[in-house]
């Protein structure tokens, strides 16, 4: 996944009663027309993935009726043209109440209306009239007289510092669009726009954009980086449930915020569970919806009805700390987001053993670099060590001991890494790599071992197999790659160690994007985090 588009979606409710806002846009994408579209690996052939009605797509190139899009980071392929429409542009009502027409003149037949400030995206235009996909998802027409263009960007005056080591250059303002090139640590670059928490650069002749996570804007008149506070909040979900009841997720400068429009105090309940956040609403409804905002640490939204309420479920790839404040006189509550602390519940006291995996030396006096990554050639065990160091720190700041096979080279072998464990008597033993693969896979996985046929091991199968479960949860909320599950093998650490244990393969160093990733500090701290909080879930 997804890793961060700041966009703003209004779903349609069945009845005509709800207003429907379509993701902003730019000009090279599409809308999926279809109920469930297959994507292929090319024009008629095999099929690699679905999209859904409504789902927006960047369009790469099109043959033959058929378009190459982006389905997600590291996926593209193919999808036919009777299911899927290029958008010309975005436009917003400015008619009180506008009706939709199934031809574009008021002699074809009335499909429904629309009320102002409702956002549409246009798939045609014919003698001043507009065909857009209307809350249904039906293809109808409006009259241009009472729409006007929904501008989508911002231009800017100054320059952005990239923060992070590496950092891709993409040709439109989400991870879905296709790299252009690669910028470093402290290199600066004139802004052009603005949009959706991505700016527009130039890096000699290539324009392009960058993620505002990753870069420090500095402004042309001062010289000095806006404040937070004085960052504009930006609407980026809007989920009308009923009449006058509005479900709202606001991007604060990269935090997220909560508003509940319609509801009383005592009309909504809020229940959280580890890293997810549960409302109950007051009030009948049909609303089903399905989606994430991967830039605000959202991974996952799901709404849908529940007898005579509705419910509203969001996943964060953090703990947040809700700060839920007075409801006003027109029922408006605002829900500030905070970051909870990892809990030291259970992790307090616990002898932790991690082994990075590689850096034996060799015969030769080399270090054994384990896989090595097919386009930066970035070494396995420089970033098994990374990711351990990093989890060392946060599981000793929660209270636990911690102890390293080694911390660069070892002499050990690979029982003797799992001795190390035995003789410690330690609660767990993790094993942490980066996986190889057929180009095209990618994603996380934990190992386990517990044979029912050994003595030892197989008495502590469900401690094994719980152990790994847990991590490998935590390791796909934190990390948001693909989740390719809890799997058994036979590997020497794991059939050692007479303490529950695992093996972690972080991604994979042949996956051309997951590589990239790897070597950047931030996504090894998200991995380490995913560890600890799978750890912290076991030990409690």
């Amino acid at each position: 996944m997804f890793k961060r588009w700041g966009i703003l979606i209004i779903l349609g409710l069945l009845g005509g009663l709800l207003i429907l806002t379509i993701p902003v846009l730019a000009a090279n994408e599409g809308i999926v027309t279809g109920t469930i579209v297959n994507v292929r690996e090319g024009p008629g052939q095999d099929i690699k993935a679905q999209v859904k009605i409504g789902q927006t797509l960047p369009i790469l190139a099109e043959k033959n009726g058929w378009y190459q899009v982006c389905v997600h980071t590291g996926l593209d392929g193919w999808i036919s043209g009777e299911y899927f429409s290029p958008i010309i542009k975005n436009i917003t009502v400015t008619g009180n109440t506008v009706n939709l027409r199934s031809g574009p003149a008021t002699t074809y037949k009335q499909e429904g209306q629309v009320k102002a400030g409702q956002a549409l995206v246009v798939l045609a235009e014919k003698d001043g009239w507009y065909q857009v996909l209307s809350p249904q998802f039906k293809k109808v027409w409006i009259c241009a007289n009472y729409v006007e263009e929904k501008e989508i960007a911002s231009s800017v005056k100054g320059s952005v510092v990239i923060i992070t080591n590496v950092l891709n250059v993409r040709q439109g303002p989400g991870t879905n669009y296709p790299e252009l090139t690669k910028i470093g640590l402290n290199e600066r670059h004139q802004a052009l726009e603005s949009k959706n928490g991505w700016y527009k650069i130039k890096v000699n002749n290539l324009e392009g954009w960058v993620s505002g996570d990753y870069v420090e804007f500095i402004a042309e008149t001062t010289g000095e980086t806006p404040a937070r506070d004085n960052v504009a909040p930006k609407e980026v979900l809007i989920v009308p449930l009923a009449a006058e009841k509005t479900f709202i997720v606001v991007d604060r400068a990269g935090k997220p915020e909560i508003v509940l429009e319609g509801w009383s105090a005592e009309e909504f309940n809020l229940i959280q569970e580890g890293s997810t956040l549960i409302f109950e609403l007051q009030g009948p409804s049909t609303r089903k919806y399905e989606g994430k905002l991967e830039r605000l640490g959202i991974t996952r939204v799901n709404v849908y009805p529940r007898g005579e309420k509705v419910i509203v479920e969001l996943d964060f790839n953090f703990q947040p700390d809700s700060k839920i404040g007075a409801t006003d006189a027109q029922k408006k509550t605002l829900i500030r987001l905070g970051v909870l602390p990892i809990s030291t519940k259970g992790l307090q006291n616990r002898l932790i053993v991690l082994d990075p995996g590689h850096a034996s030396i060799q015969p030769g006096g080399g270090l054994d670099p384990g896989a090595i990554g097919t386009r930066l050639k970035l070494q396995e065990k420089d970033v098994n060590l990374g990711v351990a160091l990093k989890l060392k720190t946060i599981l000793e700041k929660a209270g636990a001991k911690v102890v390293m096979t080694h911390t660069g080279s070892t002499n050990l072998t690979l029982a003797q890494r799992a001795g190390v464990a035995n003789s410690l008597q330690a609660d767990v033993f993790v094993s942490i790599h980066a996986d190889s693969g057929k180009p095209g896979v990618s994603g996380h996985t934990t190992y386990f071992y517990a044979p029912s046929s050994h003595n030892v091991l197989g008495a502590q199968r469900a401690q094994r197999l719980r152990l790994a479960t847990l991590v490998q949860r935590e390791l796909v909320k934190s990390g948001g790659r693909r989740d390719i599950g809890v799997r058994e093998e036979n590997f020497a650490v794991l059939r050692e160690t007479r303490v529950p244990s695992i093996l972690v393969e972080t991604a994979f160093l042949t996956d051309r994007i997951e590589e990239v990733l790897l070597s950047q500090d931030w996504f090894q701290e998200k991995l380490a985090e995913g560890i600890a909080n799978g750890l912290r879930a076991y030990f409690n």
